[in-house]
């Protein structure tokens, strides 16, 4: 995997999901924005891009296929041109800065196997799975996070110092 392969698969997904949106305004960024890219043929490029959408917002199942379409010519735009890569990076936090910020909603049906982690976004990872606990130390969450916090740990109290933790 090459270095702009994260960015490909961002811009992609980016791409896709300003397609299938209903807000006007997100696509007008995207479509603008992604037809700039490629230069002197982003009109054809626009064109291209309006039909994707309008076969995405018809047969919302052909999302897929969009992405498809989208990705390869991508990955060559920035084979071609490594420079277009700063550009695509502006253009994505552009779109992310355009789009309203939406709180996030979970849900799990039925009953859990194993872990379920439900989370807007978790920036740093998962650490490890310690038979009871989820260790997310080091990791930065962007919002506020719910759930219940429990010490199993004997002597260990995040709220002591080390030296006078009392036994709950």
């Amino acid at each position: 995997m090459d270095e702009t392969s994260p960015l490909v698969e961002q811009a992609t997904t980016t791409l896709v999901r300003s397609m299938a949106s209903d807000d006007t305004p997100v696509w007008r960024v995207a479509l603008d924005g992604f037809a700039a890219l490629f230069g002197r043929s982003g009109h054809v490029v626009a064109a291209e891009l309006e039909r994707s959408r309008d076969e995405v917002v018809a047969q919302p199942r052909l999302a897929d296929e969009a992405a498809g379409e989208w990705k390869p010519k991508l990955r060559r735009l920035l084979a071609a041109d490594p420079e277009a890569a700063d550009r695509l990076r502006a253009l994505l936090w552009e779109l992310d800065g355009a789009r309203p910020q939406q709180g996030v909603s979970n849900r799990i049906e039925g009953g859990v196997s194993g872990i379920a982690i439900q989370a807007g976004r978790i920036q740093g990872g998962v650490n490890g799975y310690g038979g009871d606990h989820v260790d997310f130390s080091g990791g930065t969450f962007h919002d506020r996070v719910v759930g219940k916090e429990e010490h199993h740990h004997e002597g260990a109290r995040a709220d002591r110092p080390q030296g006078s933790a009392e036994r709950p």
